[in-house]
């Protein structure tokens, strides 16, 4: 049994529960950029977002310019995003969070 590819409004709904997330159509993927403290906090990020998606089987492309770190999501198998990409997104946003300093 393969991966069920999500259509737009389905991606839609399903970025509603994570953040700064957006839809890249011509990609057919999801991505989120984020900015950290430090060139040591995005690799940290990275390490930890890898030791998730190995957890759950499900690996991002990332990629690191120096505090900035871009995560892209698809299901290649499937050709698209499916329901294993939003979830890895929430699971990212909780790394992220973590990451940040307070205040």
């Amino acid at each position: 049994m393969g991966a069920v590819l999500l259509d737009e409004d389905a991606i839609a709904e399903g970025l509603r529960g994570v953040e700064g997330w957006e839809w890249v159509p011509d990609r057919r993927e999801i991505r989120r950029s984020v900015r950290l403290p430090d060139f040591v906090s995005a690799v940290g990020v990275v390490a930890s977002v890898a030791r998730v998606a190995e957890e759950v089987g499900h690996h991002p492309d990332m990629d690191i310019r120096y505090d900035r770190v871009v995560f892209h999501l698809s299901t290649h198998v499937a050709g698209g995003v499916t329901a294993a990409d939003l979830d890895l997104a929430g699971r990212i946003d909780a790394v992220v969070a973590a990451a940040r300093p307070a205040g």
